[in-house]
């Protein structure tokens, strides 16, 4: 969902707030391993880091009114699912990949990330 969030949302700054999550989730654990955090911290901590993206993605479909959550929500699921029946991961990532060439920045409206 992470690369596919940073892959086709309309949103540039996306993958930065996907990022987070990943980076935090590092420091956390260097601090339960320093003892200067417990487990139940860290596990919180994480849990609100990976909750951002979803608010940051609702308050963008309601104040601009962009699909490209839901539509993102959409191919995540659909591509979670062929994966699942075991199509391979590069046949499915060059499918996205090449939509977002083709497709790509003629469809993104860049007034969007300013709401």
């Amino acid at each position: 969902m992470a690369t596919t969030a940073c892959v086709m949302t309309l949103n540039p700054a996306w993958p930065f707030l996907v990022l987070l999550p990943i980076q935090l989730a590092s420091l956390l654990m260097t601090l339960v391993r320093k003892g200067l955090l417990s487990a139940k911290g860290y596990h919180i901590g994480y849990t609100i880091a990976l909750c951002l993206p979803y608010f940051s993605a609702f308050r963008s479909f309601i104040y601009s009114g962009a699909m490209d959550i839901p539509l993102l929500a959409g191919i995540a699921s659909v591509l979670f699912a062929m994966r699942r029946k075991g199509l391979n991961k590069y046949m499915l990532w060059g499918t996205v990949a090449f939509a977002r060439i083709t497709f790509g920045d003629s469809v993104l409206d860049w007034r969007v990330w300013t709401y």
